[in-house]
């Protein structure tokens, strides 16, 4: 696929006209990463600005504590490594590593910093994106400190459901080697509590895991806990 037709897809350059994608696409490079390989790392200065094109990305979070948090799982189409200006410094703010082989586009800050000079109104669309960001992810810790546990996997699995799963015939698949680690991180919980769960869902038909998926047979039970 063409930088061009890729950027068409990505909503804040939705608006700009074809000679003008033409002219931002020689800015952005692709790039491509194995499973597990570090796309940037927190604290990491002039990360730059990614657009997932394939695969998953893993965004975490160190805490003072220093366990590791799942801040979200970024699929294709979604834009990560918005850094904050720390010492006057472009910084990121979290760790991005790619859970499965997967493809990005690329633009360095500084570049990125031109475009929004050539064409202002990239910066209401990214200021919006930003802002979709942050409501995220206080509906996240919203759910952390009220949801119980059941009802936080439910909703993360539903999300991911939503996000990348594929309905075949009885069932929707997620294609991703999610573990229970990953679960626990995401959701504010033990890897105990987590398995337990899981398990006791498996037995009862709601889902069933294998390696590197995740089925789910009754997404209206997963629904009901939520609601």
């Amino acid at each position: 696929m063409e930088r061009e037709e890729i950027l068409r897809k990505i909503d804040i350059f939705k608006e700009l006209k074809d000679d003008q994608i033409k002219e931002i696409a020689k800015f952005f490079y692709i790039k491509e990463y194995k499973k597990g390989d570090y796309i940037f790392t927190e604290g990491d200065e002039e990360p730059g600005i990614y657009i997932v094109l394939e695969g998953i990305v893993k965004l975490e979070k160190e805490t003072l504590e220093g366990k590791t948090v799942i801040l979200r799982l970024a699929t294709p189409y979604d834009i990560i490594g918005w850094p904050v200006l720390k010492d006057s410094k472009p910084t990121s703010t979290y760790t991005a590593r790619a859970l499965i082989d997967s493809k990005l586009l690329y633009i360095s800050n500084s570049n990125f910093l031109k475009l929004l000079v050539m064409y202002p109104a990239l910066a209401v669309r990214i200021t919006c994106d930003i802002s979709k960001r942050i409501l995220e992810a206080y509906d996240r810790l919203k759910s952390l400190a009220v949801e119980k546990v059941e009802g936080r996997i439910a909703t993360l699995l539903l999300e991911l459901a939503e996000k990348i799963g594929k309905k075949e015939k009885d069932k929707v698949v997620i294609n991703a080697p999610i573990t229970r680690q990953d679960i626990a991180e995401m959701t504010g919980t033990t890897v105990e509590t987590a398995i337990r769960i899981i398990s006791r869902w498996k037995k009862e038909g709601i889902i069933d895991t294998e390696r590197g998926k995740i089925e789910i047979y009754d997404i209206d039970y997963l629904k009901d806990i939520i609601s």
